[in-house]
C-alpha cells in the first residue's frame, strides 16, 4: 500500500518529492517478518512490520547515506546508526530514505543536490516543508510511511512537524544517541521521531 502510494504521489501527480531512495529490500523484509509471526505467533518487537521513513543523514549499512549531497550519492556506511539499530531490532522496516536540506543546513526548506527541485508540503504544494527534516515530514504527512525519523539542530524536527500537522519530539541532548547521524553542530544536533500522533511519537521514542 505504501509503495503504491509513493509511486503515485512522490515523483508524479502532486510531485511531493520527499524521498531520495526506496529500500529495495523492504518487501523482502516484510515477508520475513510475516513468516516469523506466522511461525511463532509473536512480534519480534514493538515496531514489528512498521514502515519507517528515515532522514538520509542517519547511517544505514545496506543503503547509501547521502546527507542530501551529490558527492555522497553512493556512500554506504560500514554500519547502522545506533537509532537505526534500535528500530530494526524492534521490527521496523525502513521503507525509504528521505530528502533533506543539503548537509541539513536549512531550517526553512528541504532541497538537496540529489533530487531536482524542492520537497513539497502535501497540504499545499506551494508552501514550504520547513526545514532539513521536511522530506521526512512531507513523507509522513503524505502517508508514504507510518512513522518517521528526523534530526533537529535549530528547528528541523519542530518546524516540519508544525508546518505539516504532525508531532515531532526534539529531546534533551543525551537522551537519544547521535552515533551514526551526520553532524551539523554537535552543540545542538538531536535525532527524534516525526509522526502523525502523539502516541506514535511516544512509541518510537521508547524504542530509540
Amino acid at each position: 500500500l505504501y509503495l503504491d502510494r509513493i509511486e503515485a504521489y512522490d515523483k508524479q501527480g502532486p510531485f511531493i518529492n520527499a524521498l531520495i531512495m526506496l529500500n529495495p529490500k523492504a518487501l523482502a523484509e516484510a515477508r520475513r517478518l510475516d513468516s516469523l509471526y506466522k511461525a511463532t505467533g509473536k512480534f519480534v518487537g514493538p515496531l514489528h512490520g512498521i514502515p519507517v521513513i528515515v532522514k538520509d543523514n542517519y547511517d544505514t549499512f545496506d543503503m547509501p547515506t547521502t546527507n542530501g549531497t551529490l558527492a555522497m550519492k553512493k556512500s554506504i556506511p560500514p554500519d547502522d546508526a545506533f537509532v537505526i539499530q534500535k528500530i530494526r531490532q524492534a521490527g521496523a522496516i525502513i521503507i525509504a530514505k528521505s530528502n533533506l536540506a543539503e548537509f541539513a543546513q536549512s531550517g526553512n526548506f528541504s532541497v538537496s543536490s540529489i533530487l531536482p527541485g524542492y520537497s513539497r508540503n502535501p497540504y499545499d504544494t506551494r508552501r514550504t516543508t520547513a526545514g532539513s527534516s521536511g522530506g521526512t515530514a512531507a513523507a509522513v504527512a503524505a502517508d508514504f510511511g507510518t512513522i518517521g525519523l528526523g534530526t533537529d539542530t535549530g528547528s528541523s524536527i519542530r518546524g516540519p512537524a508544525a508546518h505539516q500537522s504532525l508531532v515531532g519530539f526534539r529531546c534533551t541532548l543525551g537522551l537519544i544517541s547521535r552515533d551514526g547521524i551526520a553532524p551539523l553542530a554537535l552543540t545542538n544536533d538531536m535525532g527524534g521521531p516525526i509522526c502523525r500522533t502523539v502516541e506514535d511519537a511516544v512509541r518510537v521514542l521508547e524504542v530509540i
